[in-house]
């Protein structure tokens, strides 16, 4: 839905400036812990997973908006779509290993969680900013999307093969709540949802050092009669077949439901603090905490030559390295991990403000 909104947001940009305080930004922002980005379509993904120690998260998250401030308060219309999936190391070994190897030559154990929340919407969106005091200042922010679609999936349990017995051994709960699920005692459901997300955060600014604390994309989610499974695995399946690859006899239990489905969502909270080494260069560090997963910390440097402004950025976690240019309310930024054709995160942006002065 993004791309198919971004030549009417590059054709905006003559029109916006005609008149003061207006802006349109397209971003986009995408991660995989457990394989190269371009093979998140691939028919065998499972297959190729190479997943990290620990957990594992992968992301995508576009949006197009187009903004207009006045004084404190910004007003935007935005189209966007976003996406998380955060698991356990065992949780993509055990999908490789089902996919690519069939049975294993030695015993394995797998503790398995597994949950992926993403939804695509457009809407509306309010910004405003406060003074508070000595130095203080805060900000809130209120969102409000028609939601085209909505996925949602949760895998736990253990999962382990016995080499000696040749024996697998599952007790797995898997739910999924999706706007594009269909069964044929299907009932008739809305065709949109509605999301409702805050934003908001406090900073506090010196002579040469600001720290702040804010959070984003948090609130509700709703569908009603939306489709929802709830499927339940069981087994200690024996036989495999002569690729050596398992046939499952498990016991298997599923449950169709439809039902107004409201989800609260916990969003992302961010820390950052910054110091100026002089007068033309701004240092700073801070991290983004995703649920489920834990932290992704960044540290940055920004330096102002003459009217632009050149920016340098490194994410830990994503080992992505981003530069950044900003010129006359131009703004462009581009971070990859790597270079060839395997890279596993990619962040871009372009944006265009004219404050009409």
């Amino acid at each position: 839905m993004i791309h198919r909104c971004l030549p009417l947001g590059l054709l905006l940009v003559p029109m916006l400036a005609l008149a003061g305080g207006w802006a349109v930004d397209v971003t986009s922002s995408r991660h995989a812990d457990a394989l190269p980005l371009n093979r998140l379509d691939a028919d065998d993904v499972a297959g190729e997973f190479r997943p990290r120690g620990g957990r594992n998260v992968a992301y995508a998250r576009d949006e197009l908006r187009v903004s207009r401030t006045g004084g404190r308060h910004t007003w935007s219309l935005l189209a966007r779509q976003n996406a998380t999936l955060v698991g356990t190391h065992d949780a993509f070994d055990l999908a490789r290993t089902v996919e690519s190897e069939g049975t294993p030559e030695a015993s394995h154990q797998w503790n398995v969680h597994a949950k992926y929340l993403g939804f695509a919407g457009a809407g509306a969106a309010w910004r405003g900013t406060f003074d508070v005091a000595g130095g203080w200042s805060a900000h809130a922010g209120l969102q409000g999307l028609v939601l085209s679609q909505w996925r949602e999936y949760q895998l736990d349990g253990p999962a382990a093969y016995d080499a000696a017995l040749q024996r697998w051994q599952f007790d797995l709960r898997y739910r999924r709540t999706d706007s594009r699920l269909e069964y044929p005692f299907q009932q008739a459901y809305d065709g949109r949802g509605q999301a409702l997300l805050t934003e908001g955060g406090l900073r506090w600014s010196g002579a040469d050092a600001a720290v702040a604390v804010s959070w984003r994309d948090a609130g509700w989610l709703r569908w009603r009669g939306l489709p929802q499974q709830d499927a339940v695995l069981s087994t200690d399946t024996q036989a495999v077949d002569a690729d050596g690859f398992v046939i499952y006899k498990p016991l298997v239990q599923g449950r169709f439901s439809q039902a107004t489905r409201r989800r609260t969502v916990a969003g992302i909270v961010n820390v950052m603090a910054s110091w100026a080494s002089g007068p033309a260069t701004l240092w700073s560090a801070g991290a983004d905490r995703v649920p489920g997963f834990g932290f992704l910390p960044q540290v940055k440097v920004q330096h102002r030559l003459g009217a632009a402004t050149w920016t340098a950025r490194y994410d830990l976690h994503e080992r992505r390295v981003g530069v950044g240019w900003g010129w006359n309310g131009w703004q462009l930024a581009y971070g990859v991990d790597r270079v060839d054709g395997d890279a596993r995160s990619r962040e871009f942006r372009l944006g265009y403000s004219w404050s009409g002065d």
